[in-house]
């Protein structure tokens, strides 16, 4: 049993997982020892405080460099104490309590600016305040309660500290690696397209299938790249270890677009049906080779070892030219794998050393949050023109009224402007999304809370129970954000009690409050000074298009300089990521009531054009370097299509038509024959298709825009 658990514990922590393992052990150490450990010692319901400072510090460090997440575990521990001192201040007046919470949560607001971190410690000090005021029979004395806070507080942040230096945080390996994880699964995934032909219905499961893990993949590309960045902005001095990570996250990329590539390309059976049998096992072996690689760069990421063996890869393509030829879809795909495989395994070596351990890559940053830049953060959104701002008044606004209403003789009140608080975004979507989340998880985790309480309270299994629902809290709260809040209720039930009535009236009464908290926050969301997506959706779609535009330009020119230009991998990824913030935008407005929406049939053109036309670049990029097409065509055909996108990217962000669409036909009839009149290998047409491609997404947009009745930012 116990080597059971050790192998699973191993697992877990030489996998992706391992940031959400280690943190929710941390956690559970520093939050779930003073629950047990001080009551036992005859500390009473004064030792909760020490547990809430404890949980609250915990959850303040949300990621990032190890200096910007111990400031705000210290401010943490500095700032929510005095919160829980005004809160107690204001507990007998509803007045002083409302007015004081509608501070507390405009600060709380505004404190967003600075990002994540800002964002949970901003949470933590308007929830802290709440607390303050909600807590009347622990006994002792507010300055009691205070110090037990900081005592909480400095006792996580001592452990945190200890588990940075015997588990250190390596946020950018992990979450590449967890890249190239996303991409293995993708593989497999893709696999299974190598067997016998399936009936449409399973194709069609298997397509989608498939398009789901390269989203998957895709979202797990952009959350690195936005570490990376953040990372980025911290550090001081030059150096080659941000360049080998976005090598790694443009390798991976790339094999998933081949991983996908060799989806599409069915099995030929002209010479036979052994043939095809041939090729289909000769297809998963290579597959099944590719899929190792990848986990073979995740691990020696996760492991800090830069060996990757290629070896075998390199034999299972050896086998597919011999069987058919070096022009195969199949040959090209794997091809291409391979050297980004390469690639990879390049960028290992600079990392690590060949066969070398290296426990971590290390990056000087500067002082995170330095004063003045701090300031001058907040001031800039000092203005109703901020969205930040709006949000951080609704908030304030929001909370306050539900503080009034905790005052209204109601047992269990402070859980109603603790869900207004949690439940509140910036967008309407997104407080929908957290209310149904926040509401079903309370509802469950209080149920399971009282029955808990009814029924085994007082036995040797309650707080082993507690303990196990702290750690699968922690572990999931920022990936299933409902899950995570039904594991964490019961504690917080725990720790906020204040008195022996019945559990299942205690029970009763905090989903009532919570439900009308949640009511109150997606009231505030709708009513006062609502962003809709429809409002914020064309910025980022012409966003896209100029990203989507730029990168058209790079690879054209790579097409006729049979070369790849430098800045081709960037442009990508920027297009890449700007599409997707379009469609993530577009995915929120379908969330928002009907009427605020716009015209979703034209917004939806919109977004699926700029993904074809993305998806049609990239395809276009893998030819550079296979045809010579000439200069002048392409030099040509490129004015023209980025002259139809500026306007097209006006007419997005002005609400106005745009200028007639100009007439591709002669420049792509001319490419057409050049590229075809001396193709060998099939790659002249494949480059001509791409390019009528590119044409007709241009004017697919360019339609999507014309007509002033189908705008996307009109009601």
């Amino acid at each position: 049993m116990w080597k059971s658990l050790r192998q699973l514990r191993g697992n877990l922590a030489a996998s992706p997982n391992r940031i959400a393992f280690a943190w929710a052990l941390r956690g559970t150490i520093a939050t779930g020892l003073p629950l047990v450990a001080l009551p036992a010692l005859g500390s009473g319901p004064l030792s909760n405080f020490v547990v809430i400072g404890a949980l609250n510090t915990s959850m303040v460090d949300v990621g990032g460099s190890y200096r910007s997440r111990l400031t705000a575990m210290a401010l943490n521990a500095v700032v929510s104490p005095m919160a829980l001192l005004l809160g107690n201040f204001a507990r007998d007046n509803g007045w002083i309590a409302a007015a004081l919470m509608f501070l507390v949560a405009f600060a709380s607001g505004l404190i967003r600016a600075l990002g994540p971190a800002g964002v949970s410690l901003g949470l933590t000090v308007g929830l802290t305040f709440l607390v303050g005021i909600g807590v009347h029979h622990h006994g002792g004395s507010a300055l009691e309660w205070t110090a037990l806070y900081i005592a909480g507080g400095l006792w996580t942040i001592l452990l945190t500290l200890a588990f940075w230096h015997f588990r250190p945080y390596r946020r950018l390996e992990q979450e590449v690696a967890a890249v190239w994880e996303e991409t293995a699964t993708l593989v497999a995934t893709a696999r299974a397209f190598a067997g016998p032909r399936p009936s449409v219905v399973r194709r069609r499961r298997q397509e989608r299938l498939i398009a789901k893990r390269h989203q998957a993949l895709r979202e797990a590309v952009e959350k690195a790249l936005s570490s990376l960045g953040y990372v980025r902005g911290q550090v001081s001095g030059p150096g080659v270890t941000m360049a080998q990570f976005l090598i790694l996250l443009r390798a991976a990329s790339r094999i998933g677009a081949a991983a996908v590539t060799l989806s599409e390309l069915p099995v030929q059976a002209e010479d036979g049906p052994e043939r095809a049998v041939d090729v289909r096992a000769r297809r998963l072996v290579a597959a099944e080779e590719l899929e190792t690689a990848c986990r073979s760069v995740a691990a020696a990421l996760l492991a800090g070892r830069g060996e990757v063996s290629l070896g075998p890869m390199q034999a299972r393509i050896t086998e597919l030219i011999a069987l058919l030829g070096e022009a195969a879809g199949e040959v090209l795909a794997y091809a291409q794998a391979i050297r980004h495989l390469e690639s990879a395994g390049e960028a290992l070596d600079i990392l690590y050393g060949s066969g070398r351990a290296h426990p971590r890559v290390h990056i000087g940053v500067r002082r995170p949050w330095p004063l003045a830049d701090t300031l001058e953060a907040l001031r800039a959104h000092f203005s109703f023109r901020s969205a930040i701002f709006r949000h951080a008044s609704r908030v304030a606004l929001a909370t306050a009224a539900g503080t009034a209403v905790a005052h209204l003789q109601l047992a269990h009140g402070i859980w109603v402007p603790m869900a207004t608080l949690i439940v509140l975004q910036p967008e309407f979507g997104g407080t929908i999304d957290r209310a149904l989340q926040r509401t079903a998880g309370t509802v469950a985790g209080a149920a399971l809370a009282g029955l808990m309480l009814a029924t085994l309270n007082g036995t040797l299994v309650f707080e082993p129970l507690l303990i196990v629902l702290l750690f699968a809290a922690f572990f999931v709260l920022r990936r299933r954000y409902g899950l995570g809040v039904t594991f964490l209720t019961p504690i917080v039930v725990l720790i906020l009690a204040t008195a022996d009535t019945s559990p299942w009236w205690d029970t009763l009464e905090r989903i009532v409050d919570t439900i009308l908290g949640a009511a109150l926050g997606l009231g505030a969301g709708y009513l006062l000074w609502p962003q809709w997506e429809r409002e914020r959706l064309p910025r980022l779609a012409a966003r896209a298009l100029r990203a989507n535009r730029a990168y058209m330009a790079s690879v054209l020119k790579g097409l006729y300089d049979a070369e790849a230009p430098a800045e081709l991998g960037h442009l990508r990824r920027t297009a890449e990521i700007e599409t997707g913030n379009a469609e993530a935008a577009f995915q929120r407005l379908l969330t928002e009531p009907r009427k605020h929406r716009g015209r979703v049939a034209q917004a939806f053109a919109i977004v699926i054009y700029l993904q074809r036309l993305e998806r049609h670049l990239i395809a276009l990029a893998e030819q550079i370097g296979t045809v010579s097409p000439p200069k002048e065509a392409v030099a040509a055909l490129e004015r023209l299509l980025e002259g139809a996108q500026d306007a097209i990217t006006t007419a997005i962000e002005t609400d106005q038509s745009p200028s007639p669409c100009p007439s591709f036909d002669e420049v792509l009839t001319h490419l057409r024959a050049a590229l075809t009149a001396a193709d060998e290998h099939g790659h002249g047409e494949e480059v001509a298709f791409l390019l009528g491609r590119l044409v007709s997404d241009t004017a697919s947009l360019h339609g999507a825009t014309t007509r002033k009745v189908a705008r996307i930012n009109t009601p």
